[in-house]
């Protein structure tokens, strides 16, 4: 995967005639939201699939890795409804596919998980964001000891090169948004560059944005986190950061919501002193990426309006944050819990 973020070209009825032929289901078909896929639901309600039609430079190799993590995490039980690729009538999970102008995609067809989205809970509950941290966490240990060659690959969403990616897409910010993007880059360069040795390694999910968490009808309980094209090999750390990063957005108190969200994590997963003391920095780090990489690829992509979902939210919290002193923040995000 790169930062190539041009959407597949296939029209609606040749994606169905695709899933079809190769995958033996039929039904209503409309188009979802994709960063770099090109994503259709089809199906009734029960019985509903995602037919997914992959960049063109897409590695093959990087779609076996994340059905390999599917059964993984089906085997350990880590969420309720649990997403297994779904073989075609050929007796493969990936299929290959040309669009009209020749170029070779690979496509699948995962299961469509039934419940909501996390994005529309207008108030979650302190009991949602904790069992939100809490299968995360069960995630972040079910892959513990995984590996995969095709997770050594170029990616935006890196957290290792966050400081090359600020510095290279900075400029394409408005003044004030670059203004915000450069204090933050420089407090990660102070305060946790010098402590990376410090933090555990490991397979982690990477993205659970309120686009990625589905919870059940009641807004109770997650039901499953999906998408997991960004998955890498990093910091421990940085996941349960990302999932506070997003959980924050649009909340009148922020930092309650993302300490919810870090106890439950922290129930299952401990954090280590110095991975909590970081936490703070990558969720400030997370934001300005998401502004740069949004600048970057709304500029390449300018009728995709997916990309640019978040942006005016991500700007207004890390104005909010950028008043905070960050030993205060992580007192809040950690509130009541020993870092031992």
């Amino acid at each position: 995967m790169t930062d190539n973020c041009l959407l597949p070209e296939f029209e609606l009825d040749e994606a169905a005639d695709i899933a079809r032929r190769l995958f033996a289901i039929d039904g209503p078909i409309r188009r979802l939201d994709g960063e770099r896929d090109l994503n259709f639901l089809i199906g009734a309600p029960g019985d509903r699939f995602v037919f997914k039609i992959a960049n063109a430079e897409e590695s093959p190799a990087m779609l076996e890795c994340q059905h390999q993590v599917f059964e993984r995490l089906a085997a350990a039980g880590v969420f309720p409804a649990t997403v297994t690729a779904r073989q075609s009538v050929n007796g493969k999970t990936i299929e290959s596919v040309r669009d009209a102008n020749g170029h070779a995609h690979v496509c699948r067809v995962l299961p469509y998980v039934e419940g909501r989205l996390f994005r529309e809970i207008e108030n979650p509950s302190a009991q949602l964001l904790a069992d939100i941290g809490c299968r995360l966490a069960l995630l972040d240990r079910a892959l513990d000891g995984f590996s995969h060659a095709a997770l050594e690959r170029p990616l935006l969403w890196k957290m290792d090169t966050a400081l090359e990616i600020v510095d290279g897409y900075s400029p394409l910010l408005d003044p004030e948004s670059r203004a915000l993007a450069d204090h933050f880059a420089d407090g990660y360069r102070r305060r946790v560059v010098p402590r990376i040795a410090e933090l555990r390694r490991t397979v982690i999910h990477n993205d659970a944005n309120r686009n990625n968490l589905v919870v059940d009808e009641s807004a109770a309980h997650l039901l499953s986190i999906i998408d997991f094209g960004d998955m890498l090999e990093g910091w421990l750390a940085v996941d349960p950061s990302i999932a506070a990063t997003y959980v924050m957005l649009d909340r009148a108190q922020p930092l309650e919501a993302a300490a919810a969200l870090l106890a439950g994590y922290c129930e299952r997963m401990p954090l280590q002193p110095a991975e909590a003391e970081t936490v703070f920095d990558f969720i400030c780090m997370r934001l300005c990426m998401s502004l740069c990489i949004g600048a970057h690829q709304c500029a390449q992509q300018p009728d995709n309006p997916y990309l640019g979902t978040d942006l005016d939210a991500v700007r207004q919290l890390l104005a909010e944050l950028r008043h905070l002193e960050p030993a205060a923040a992580t007192a809040a995000l950690f509130a009541g819990r020993q870092r031992d």
